[in-house]
């Protein structure tokens, strides 16, 4: 949106320069920059007009125009569609430069000399339009400079205005802005309508039969209104926000949208088509014809302005062409409404159609500033198109909007702010942002929130309205991490930062998944769950949420292979979305996928190949990094995983996870052609385990001893199991158990196995003799034998 600045300054009353205006709106949240026109740019563009026009003799939609400039004449070639003799216009002669980029040279069109143009808004660079040429007012001085007869050398502020400010889609919202910055309260005085003794209710009816989304509908009658040109200075201005003048009823319609972001609409009473508005949805297959030429089908989605027979506009998106104002309209129905801003977020969304209107009515207008709008436009209409205002609006309420109260605690500002704020600056704030205030007492402050604010509706809104003017920084900064401004971070975000630590270290690359799934392969990774539907899917490939990590793995696993990338390491962190009878379930997970070798190719030791030991290990790395009790694998037949190396992860007894090699059949489905290997890890659940402290251990003082054992056991038992047996069984003098040596085959008998361990033997207190150890020793090999009907082996 852009406002020209002595607009701003003219309802405001404020004296800073255009920037500073622009940098105090900013700070405060409404970000603005302010700018003007390159004056080089308009070097030989000057005013001219339009003498005698002639068809083109070798070309259908273009004319040749002779172009007095007041001392020379000039033959330009017009392709406009609204180019016509007697016109005042903005030309650009031989040797401009238009935007800096476009230079202006005598030329040939088919045959005919052309020696300039005759300029669109979007050529001078004024607007994006480009849908005829500027036709100025006919007091326009012939010769005059462009830019000077444009104020193009005035400042014009572009804001960004965030989606929860509609207030400040307009002059007046931003002006009520810089006059609370400058410490007053913008009062607005109500438009001087000069009405007629005939009443518009004799001559419109509005009926209203769909409240939800037509909350507020009014009508006023103008008659014996001239359509023609806008003055000059309403040209200027539209031209300055970027709006395209079209004749006065439109720009009327235009200029009190800007100033009071009330969109508003004119209909030709006499070709309306009743003595009736009839609010309603559209029925389904109902066809209609909007302004811009195009038919639509419609359904019940779109909100529909009717005589009671047809329809004549799609509400808050645009109007149709049966009934717009033409040169000959001489009686104007116009129409102010408040529109529910969901309602027409979906009639748009049906139509295919924005528009200013639209874009208003979606964030939210003033619903009881709509008879004021009206007014104003009424006043204009009377002023500059010599109409007659019938007395009354024609105001059906079918749904009242009241405002809102809100109370204020004085000590909560201070205690969320961290600054005591001087004298009455909150109070006095409120009141000048348009917040009456019913009670005003030491500690409570209860303001009533006009309705064109709808983004305040708590304590906290009060609050930042009073930070936002008293400036952000304006507030010390805070010396300690305490108060109630400052949030602990949660211990699973801690987690989830330590693992892109770990994983990108042990060089895994981090992935970002969608979080959707295809269903049928959904389904083959995770067959006992149902995948959770989206109503609005993009495409069939998203049409359900993933229930697992392992499928966005396996997605990129395949895409990098594809591509013929197969050797990665990956990991993810993100939701997984379990169905539950109300709400799903979405705990944050992490998984990880690996294939190919595990180092680059090197000349001296070559390649080495992935395997599930590799990732076994990074889990234990995790584990301890974590603080959480140490990861143990089972086995445990897991679904998308190979039934001989399929795990599932324990920490302590609790589930967290799984880890396997990637089922063959699986992997195909996603064009794996190699062995990868997987992870899952449930991170709602390890985040809500009691954290492990480790004990700070200081360095030995005296010498440990170590023993091996070779034992052949059972194909099915696991080491870990051994492991735990080993150290429970030895003590305080076990520091540390390793398995160094697994062997099948040979002397081992079929389904044995000979797991070899090395255990170190330390005290902390003095040192162990060989007697000491030996004994210890004795009664570990001895409880393996028996617990695990193990053989010594040699």
């Amino acid at each position: 949106m852009k406002l020209p600045y002595s607009w701003l300054k003219e309802i405001s009353g404020v004296s800073w320069s255009a920037d500073e205006a622009a940098d105090r709106l900013t700070l405060s949240g409404t970000a603005g920059l302010a700018e003007s026109h390159n004056r080089e740019h308009f070097k030989n563009v000057v005013v001219g007009q339009i003498s005698s026009l002639e068809k083109h003799p070798n070309a259908d939609k273009l004319q040749v125009a002779n172009v007095t400039t007041g001392s020379d004449e000039w033959q330009i070639i017009c392709g406009a569609p609204n180019c016509e003799a007697g016109q005042k216009v903005i030309v650009a002669l031989p040797g401009a430069c238009l935007k800096g980029e476009f230079d202006i040279k005598e030329i040939k069109m088919r045959g005919v000399k052309s020696a300039g143009m005759i300029c669109a808004e979007d050529e001078l660079g004024l607007s994006d339009d480009h849908g005829g040429i500027i036709v100025l007012d006919e007091s326009a001085p012939l010769g005059v400079d462009a830019y000077e007869y444009l104020n193009l050398d005035e400042a014009v502020i572009g804001f960004e205005i965030t989606p929860n400010r509609p207030d400040c889609l307009s002059a007046n919202g931003v002006a009520r802005e810089l006059a609370v910055l400058d410490g007053r309260r913008l009062e607005l005085s109500a438009p001087a309508v000069s009405e007629s003794s005939e009443k518009a209710s004799d001559q419109i009816k509005v009926i209203i039969e769909d409240s939800h989304g037509c909350p507020r509908y009014t009508a006023r009658i103008i008659k014996n209104v001239k359509v023609g040109p806008s003055p000059d200075w309403m040209q200027k201005r539209l031209l300055d926000c970027g709006v395209r003048s079209i004749n006065n009823i439109v720009d009327i319609s235009n200029y009190v949208m800007l100033e009071t972001n009330q969109p508003l609409h004119a209909f030709d009473y006499d070709r309306f088509g009743s003595r009736e508005v009839i609010i309603r949805q559209a029925n389904d297959g109902e066809l209609f014809t909007t302004l811009d030429g195009q038919e639509h089908k419609l359904d019940s989605s779109v909100l529909m302005i009717t005589n009671g027979k047809i329809g004549v506009a799609a509400a808050g998106v645009m109007g149709g062409l049966n009934s717009e104002v033409e040169e000959g309209t001489t009686t104007i129905l116009l129409e102010s409404a408040y529109f529910d801003p969901s309602v027409i977020r979906k009639s748009r969304n049906r139509l295919g159609l924005s528009s200013e209107s639209s874009y208003r009515f979606e964030r939210g207008i003033d619903p009881n500033g709509v008879v004021s709008a009206s007014d104003r436009a009424a006043q204009l209409m009377a002023e500059l198109a010599g109409g007659e205002v019938l007395a009354g609006v024609v105001d059906n309420i079918a749904r009242p909007i009241e405002p809102i109260t809100v109370n204020l605690r004085r000590s909560q500002v201070s205690r969320l702010l961290g600054v005591d704020l001087p004298g009455n600056f909150i109070s006095e704030t409120l009141n000048n942002l348009g917040f009456d205030l019913s009670e005003n007492k030491a500690e409570l402050i209860t303001a009533v929130i006009p309705t064109f604010r709808p983004d305040v509706s708590r304590e906290v809104d009060l609050i930042e309205e009073v930070a936002r003017i008293f400036g952000m920084g304006n507030i010390p900064n805070s010396t300690h991490n305490s108060g109630p401004l400052y949030s602990p971070t949660h211990r699973r975000d801690t987690i989830k930062e330590q693992l892109r630590q770990i994983m990108t270290g042990f060089g895994y690359d981090e992935m970002l998944g969608t979080g959707f799934a295809n269903p049928d392969l959904m389904q083959k990774i995770e067959p006992a769950v149902k995948p959770i539907r989206l109503t609005n899917p993009i495409s069939d490939d998203f049409g359900y949420m993933r229930t697992r990590m392992l499928y966005s793995m396996l997605v990129a696993a395949g895409h990098n292979i594809r591509h013929r990338n197969i050797d990665f390491k990956l990991f993810e962190i993100g939701r997984v979305y379990i169905p539950q009878d109300k709400m799903p379930d979405q705990p944050y997970s992490f998984g990880l996928i690996a294939t190919g070798q595990s180092l680059a190719p090197y000349w001296k030791n070559g390649s080495e190949a992935l395997d599930l030991f590799e990732i076994k290990g990074l889990l234990t790395s995790l584990s301890d990094s974590l603080s959480v009790w140490p990861f143990v694998i089972e086995p445990e037949v897991v679904a998308g995983y190979d039934k001989g190396l399929s795990f599932v992860i324990k920490c302590g007894t609790v589930r967290v996870g799984s880890i396997g090699m990637v089922d063959q059949k699986t992997a195909r489905l996603f064009d794996i052609k190699q062995k990868a290997f997987a992870a899952e890890l449930n991170l709602e659940i390890i985040s809500s385990m009691e954290k492990r402290i480790s004990p700070y251990q200081p360095l030995p003082k005296y010498p440990g001893s170590s023993r091996d054992v070779a034992i052949v056991v059972d194909n099915h038992l696991q080491a870990e199991e051994m492991r735990q047996s080993i150290i429970s069984s030895g003590g305080e003098l076990v520091r540390a158990v390793t398995v160094f040596d697994l062997f099948t085959g040979g002397q081992v008998p079929e389904g044995k196995k000979s797991v070899a361990f090395s255990i170190d033997f330390r005290s902390s207190d003095r040192t162990l003799q060989d007697e000491e150890v030996d004994r210890v020793f004795k009664k570990i090999v001895n409880t393996l034998v028996d617990k695990f009907k193990a053989g010594l082996r040699e």
